[in-house]
């Protein structure tokens, strides 16, 4: 039986783990489309789709016209960019590469926090723009540029979400002798605690961290949970960093929030917008981190080929009947077997 797989999001320099493809008989169409229309025309009548560009709108619209799909291969951990009601009605299955750069994003959360904990941006640039030398006894020159930093294992984080990446930040975190505490209603707390990782309701962790990672995905329970509400009730001192999803925070109540004082800074690898707007007043913010989506990236392109070819074998396993592994909507699983089950 010949298939036809669609690739919405090639790049010419990719390797997205063809080898896999190589023992079917596999039509293989690579392309960039953004718009519903260009999805619709260019994977219309496809088999099996890798799909989840930044941007791109995996709509009811859209899910309605593929003829034949059984499956929508999303590249990232968070799958919230396909419409996965539309998707399960229909019988496709969704899938995502939950194990995908949980070290490299981890990582990136800690960078953040020690970054801004030890204010490393301002001192920097005041370094280079004022020649100044913390080394001096000069009390109001280490005020202006370095206060306030507080040792680390005084300092409590705060995580929510405790998935792969969350666990991961917070056993770093330990490493570095913090307070660890997290939110997440889909995690039982003795696995919290097993972790050394205290517990704790959503209101505690606002109010009490000295640091806040949003480690969760994009859904209708954490969209926008962080606004301008919630920034009000952290301390003044208090640091968000984000490397999830951008709507989790409601971006233009976080730029009050960082004008008013309401809160120390924020690390944001990810935004509402993407690629960040030129005339978006968070560029003009003093006390934010910026890094443009790039939590996920190591070098040698290691993390890119494993979401790559993590995601080519769930359409292997989808082309062949059977289910896969990395499903995202186990309730498409019935009808989905009925249709291409072995």
């Amino acid at each position: 039986m010949s298939y036809k797989v669609v690739n919405t999001i090639y790049s010419p320099d990719t390797d997205f783990g063809e080898e896999y493809l190589k023992d079917l008989d596999v039509s293989l169409v690579n392309g960039l489309w953004g718009t519903e229309d260009e999805l619709i025309e260019n994977a219309g009548d496809a088999d099996a789709i890798i799909c989840a560009g930044p941007g791109q709108p995996w709509t009811p619209r859209v899910i309605n016209e593929l003829s034949k799909c059984r499956i929508l291969a999303s590249l990232s951990i968070g799958y919230d960019r396909i419409n996965v009601e539309a998707a399960t009605e229909r019988g496709i299955v969704v899938t995502n590469v939950p194990d995908f750069c949980v070290d490299e994003v981890s990582s990136q959360a800690i960078a953040f926090l020690m970054a801004l904990n030890r204010r490393l941006i301002p001192i920097d640039r005041a370094v280079r723009d004022k020649q100044i030398h913390l080394i001096t006894p000069n009390r109001e020159i280490v005020a202006k540029y370095a206060h306030p930093i507080q040792r680390l294992q005084d300092q409590t984080l705060g995580i929510i979400g405790f998935g792969r990446i969350g666990t991961t930040v917070a056993m770093k975190a330990k490493g570095l002798g913090m307070r660890v505490m997290a939110y997440d209603p889909y995690v039982f707390g003795a696995v919290m605690k097993s972790h050394g990782v205290e517990p704790v309701g959503f209101d505690k962790l606002v109010e009490d961290a000295d640091f806040i990672s949003i480690n969760a995905l994009l859904n209708d329970e954490t969209r926008h949970m962080l606004g301008y509400e919630e920034f009000k009730r952290m301390k003044p001192s208090c640091y968000v960093i984000n490397t999830a999803r951008g709507e989790i925070i409601d971006q233009p109540a976080l730029v009050q929030a960082l004008k008013e004082g309401l809160i120390a800074g924020a690390g944001l690898d990810v935004m509402s917008v993407e690629p960040i707007p030129e005339d978006d007043p968070i560029l003009k913010v003093p006390n934010v981190i910026l890094t443009g989506h790039s939590a996920w990236y190591s070098s040698v392109s290691d993390s890119e080929s494993e979401y790559w070819h993590k995601s080519t074998i769930q359409i292997v396993s989808a082309l062949g009947g059977e289910w896969p592994l990395y499903a995202v909507n186990p309730d498409a699983r019935q009808q989905w077997l009925q249709k291409w089950g072995k």
